[in-house]
């Protein structure tokens, strides 16, 4: 479904979101038929099968590499490994996304802030299945660190947002955040 020009959404056990404009960025390939975590599943196909090139925080890299092994919830890592060619940092602009690094789900969660479309991608920084919460705590890393990630992310203007899991928000987003905030 296309959320707004040029970004849309893609709906599955973990949300896709795809941005075309002068340029094609995927994020999140959710999961493959037989691989978790969710969120780098389908990873090595479109890797091996594409010229894509995979960025992703730079404490993550590792684990998806699988150079170290994952030791966090849901449990162990059953996805193929592959290598990342961009390690992203906090405040970092890749193309055109700005990287903000919200972790407690995992150890180098991170959000993406499109601010020329007044866009999140929040990623697992909170969920919208059933209305805007944080992720259940036992999917958390960190559970108090991950509330600390949506204190920031409620410092910040956008008007719309994309979850890993759960609806999008059209609309008034960033003040849905401060919110939230106030409850966690």
């Amino acid at each position: 479904m296309e959320l707004m020009k040029g970004a849309h959404v893609i709906e599955s056990y973990a949300t896709t979101t795809l941005l075309i404009d002068d340029r094609l960025v995927l994020i999140d390939t959710s999961a493959d038929a037989d691989a978790h975590p969710d969120h780098v599943g389908g990873l090595a196909s479109i890797k091996k099968n594409s010229p894509a090139r995979v960025a992703a925080h730079r404490i993550e890299a590792d684990f998806i590499s699988r150079k170290k092994t994952w030791d966090g919830p849901p449990g162990p890592q059953r996805h193929t490994p592959t290598p990342v060619d961009v390690s992203l940092d906090d405040g970092q602009i890749h193309d055109g996304l700005r990287v903000i690094f919200t972790p407690g789900h995992t150890r180098g969660s991170m959000s993406l802030l499109d601010e020329t479309r007044s866009l999140l991608i929040a990623g697992d920084a909170a969920n919208n299945e059933s209305g805007l919460r944080p992720m259940d705590d036992q999917y958390n890393i960190d559970p108090k660190q991950h509330r600390q990630s949506i204190k920031k992310l409620a410092t910040l203007h956008f008007d719309n947002a994309i979850f890993g899991h759960g609806e999008p928000i059209k609309g008034d987003a960033s003040a849905k955040f401060a919110d939230l905030a106030k409850r966690v």
